[in-house]
């Protein structure tokens, strides 16, 4: 195996830069990825109609509130899509976005690259596994140890025969209740996690079904030795999350992410579980509230762009939502230039950077 020193650098998928370069960071993404495991057919005939439409303007406000209903909304497939919205982001000041589709959402380490010098994007490329239920019987078939050296291998190597590493381990699944896979997972990732010293982000157990079962992610990753001021828990605000449990999470030393900025006060089924999502003011004000309590190195923000509804050429806010929208609303609302740099540069700029 080729060595290469990556201790301190961040690694992108066309290589290693300094974490200097990586500037304004989205750090919570989707750029090429398929949900459409999460799909399940209507009863109704005229719902099963929609489910199978291209998204359209006819449909949009339907798929809004029904977004797992819709096989096309679920599907980010489209390469030259991707650059045009990832673009998008660049020209508001963006530097680079995060990628989080992980094994088990159709992961496309060449389509990256591609896209990362179409546009001249910083793209950080995620390994891990998704939840149980996304996984091929191949995967499922893994032993922890197999899992485990996977991911070293996509860090250290390259994903498959692509030679395009990865530079975080994330998004890692777990449903609720935890599946036997998903407590393998974690564990593999925390291991590979003290091999690379690559960040961990957990996409966590849904708190409607139990909310102390994200302390229990959190108690399996520390059990396996991850250090936990490296792992970041992602879904704080469409998860519904209370303050109770963030604070708990928070004095852990985890990190935790405010990645649905744009999505606002829709009453929407999130793998089949239902959430009230905030407003962007609501996010803010959270995180203001978390700042004052002397937590702003823990807190990462995104956008999660992982359906097309949420993209402009949809009628979404794209991945330049928060630099467009929310940047000057936090200003009216008493954030100082120096919090928000805080949030969008050095937070992922440490984040980010390979500590081994």
């Amino acid at each position: 195996m080729y060595k290469i020193d990556s201790k301190g650098k961040a690694q992108t998928v066309l290589g290693l830069i300094n974490p200097d370069r990586l500037g304004i960071t989205s750090i919570h993404e989707h750029l090429l990825a398929d949900l459409s495991v999460f799909f399940k057919e209507p009863a109704e005939a005229s719902a099963r109609e929609i489910a199978h439409q291209p998204l359209s303007l006819e449909n949009l406000y339907i798929v809004r509130y029904n977004c797992n209903d819709n096989l096309d909304n679920l599907r980010l497939t489209d390469e030259n899509l991707a650059v045009k919205e990832a673009m998008r982001f660049k020209l508001a000041g963006g530097c680079t976005i995060v990628e989080m589709s992980s094994i088990g959402l159709s992961r496309d380490p060449m389509g990256l690259a591609r896209i990362s010098r179409a546009t001249g994007l910083n793209i950080i490329m995620g390994t891990g596994f998704y939840l149980c239920a996304s996984q091929s019987s191949e995967t499922m078939a893994m032993t922890e140890d197999e899992m485990t050296k996977m991911l070293v291998k996509d860090i250290k190597e390259g994903a498959g025969n692509s030679g395009i590493r990865a530079g975080v381990i994330g998004e890692v699944g777990v449903n609720a209740p935890i599946e036997e896979f998903e407590r393998k997972s974690l564990r593999s990732a925390a291991a590979a996690q003290q091999e690379t010293g690559a960040m961990i982000n957990v996409h966590p157990s849904h708190p409607i079904v139990k909310e102390e079962l994200v302390l229990e992610n959190v108690g399996i990753l520390k059990e396996t030795g991850a250090d936990l001021t490296r792992v970041v828990i992602s879904h704080m605000d469409c998860m519904e999350f209370s303050s109770e449990i963030i604070h708990k999470l928070l004095d852990m030393g985890c990190c935790v992410e405010y990645d649905t900025f744009g999505i606002e006060g829709i009453y929407t089924p999130y793998f089949g579980l239902h959430q009230n999502t905030p407003t962007d003011k609501q996010r803010i004000q959270d995180i203001m509230r978390l700042i004052n309590g002397g937590y702003i190195e823990q807190i990462t923000i995104a956008t999660d762009r992982c359906n097309k509804y949420l993209l402009t050429s949809y009628g979404g806010g794209g991945y330049e939502h928060i630099l467009r929208n929310d940047v000057p609303l936090m200003k009216t609302l008493g954030m100082t230039e120096k919090q928000i740099n805080t949030l969008l540069v050095e937070n992922p700029k440490r984040l980010l950077a390979l500590d081994k």
